[in-house]
Order: structure tokens, then sequence, then C-alpha cells
């Protein structure tokens, strides 16, 4: 009996630090955007490995520096990266983390994003 509420212990904060490590690592606020330019196009060679013959391969994303809103409606400048040029007019959710980077990004619809949000995202609309 002893060992087993042991091992539920040693389980229980397994799962609490993992959870905790996921949240610090990828989770953060969120912030909404709407894509009225297209994003600037990067090009990055795959980067060479330890005893293999260099590579050629190229990789293409596009690079977007935009204003963000938050669900009060406060502002910011977030850049984000796509592996490819996202479609004008498009509502995306940022996942912006205390490591200063975004580290998910969605596509979201027009009613998923929160009032206050749309409110300045609808300024910025031609």
């Amino acid at each position: 009996m002893k060992k087993l509420g042991i091992f539920t212990a040693i389980l229980i904060v397994i799962i609490g630090a993992t959870s905790t490590w996921y949240t610090i690592a990828f989770g953060g606020t969120s912030y909404y955007v709407t894509i009225q330019d297209d994003g600037v196009k990067q090009l990055e060679k795959q980067k060479e490995r330890k005893g293999k013959p260099k590579p050629t391969k190229l990789f293409i994303h596009y690079k977007y520096n935009e204003e963000a809103y938050t669900e009060n409606g406060k502002e910011k400048k977030r850049t984000f990266e796509s592996p490819r040029n996202l479609r004008h007019g498009a509502y995306l959710k940022l996942t912006y983390n205390y490591k200063k980077v975004v580290t998910t990004w969605k596509e979201v619809k027009k009613s998923e994003v929160p009032q206050k949000a749309l409110d300045n995202l609808k300024m910025e609309e031609p």
C-alpha cells in the first residue's frame, strides 16, 4: 500500500512538472491579427549535419510583422513566420510567450475574434 502511495505521488509530480514546462514553453498571451499584405519571402539553406555532404536544399518561408491585438484591444507589434504566403483578409490567433516569440498561430473565423480586438482590426481593413 505504501509503494502505491509513493508511486502516485511521483506520478503527480511528473505530470505537474510536464504541464508546467509545456505552459511555459508553448503557452502565452493570445493576440489577433488580420493579414493585409504578402509576407517577406526569405530563403534559408538546410543546416549542415556533422559528417554529411553539404546540403543544397533551400527552404522558403514568409515573415510577417503585424499589428496585433489582445482580447482587451491592447496593441503590440508581433513578428512571426509561415511556410507559405498567407491569404489576404485571414484572421489569425497568435500565441506569444515570455521568450518574446510567437510559438503558434492558426487561422480563425471572424466570429472567433473577441469584439475589442475585432474593432481594432476593422479599422485596419481597406
